[in-house]
């Protein structure tokens, strides 16, 4: 069977995900597809295609660093014989063209992770959000290259936090509308999220929130970000920790109840 996950929400710069399966298997095998790429290069454990002169070592930085941040963050990586291919269109009209024909759910989507069998792809099309788009996509295929299985809200939370480059996260909006909404008392429900049956129940909040957590657990304190780790470290050996609420619930129960002040004393850039 194949499985494909697409990432574009309903609003500019916002991100949506869901998951179907179909039975398309996508062949980069034909003469036609060689001639069609400006540009072919492997970048590590990436093999980049691109129908107009994208530089490599800009995509192959971002890629980088966010392999980077999972593995010093959370000590995920993916194996050396981990193969992801990258290919970019020229256009949205080009990207659409050519999904039409393989993953036709897809077309309304910026960028798309796609998995079929044990071949990882990204498909994404030129504009000035292509490295986010790519940063995102990448984030599910390192996921999926690393873990037997992803929950849903950590998949979605990462990929949210990690689109956006380290330096920019202090001017996030996101960031200022988080620490906003949590002065009321509010804070995002770890449990609503857990109980979320499918990606394409998910909606604008259910991502807001899952990137909410993420960047809690990540930057709230050594405990936090080393209880996320623990949890994803049970997932990677063949565990079944249960969900991540009853995992962090038998260590420390008091961390849910700050996920609210951490947002509210959080110093952010104005700019």
């Amino acid at each position: 069977m194949t499985r494909y996950r697409n990432q574009r929400r309903g609003k500019p710069g916002a991100w949506m995900t869901w998951t179907a399966w179909c039975i398309c298997c996508l062949s980069f095998a034909s003469t036609t597809f060689a001639q069609r790429w400006e540009v072919h290069e492997r970048l590590g454990n990436v093999e980049l295609f691109a129908e107009f002169r994208l530089l490599p070592n800009v995509v192959a930085a971002q890629l980088e660093s966010v392999e980077e941040e999972l593995k010093r963050h959370l000590d995920l990586a993916q194996s050396d014989d981990a193969e992801i291919q990258v290919i970019v269109f020229k256009s949205a009209g080009s990207y659409r063209d050519y999904l039409s024909k393989r993953v036709p759910q897809a077309l309304q989507r910026r960028a798309i992770f796609y998995r079929s069998g044990d071949q990882y792809q990204i498909y994404a099309y030129r504009h000035e959000q292509l490295l986010t788009d790519l940063r995102h996509e990448y984030t599910h295929a390192v996921l999926h290259r690393t873990l037997p299985f992803v929950p849903l809200w950590i998949d979605e939370g990462l990929a949210e936090y990690l689109e956006d480059q380290p330096e920019r996260r202090a001017k996030s909006s996101r960031l200022r509308s988080m620490k906003w909404k949590c002065r009321t008392g509010w804070r995002p429900d770890l449990r609503h999220l857990e109980a979320i049956p499918s990606a394409s129940r998910m909606t604008s909040n259910h991502y807001r929130d899952s990137w909410a957590w993420t960047h809690f657990l990540l930057n709230e304190s050594d405990q936090t970000r080393m209880l996320f780790r623990d949890y994803l470290a049970a997932i990677s050996a063949g565990g079944a920790p249960g969900t991540f609420s009853e995992w962090v619930g038998e260590r420390d129960p008091e961390v849910v109840k700050r996920v609210g002040s951490y947002f509210r004393r959080l110093q952010i850039s104005l700019r």
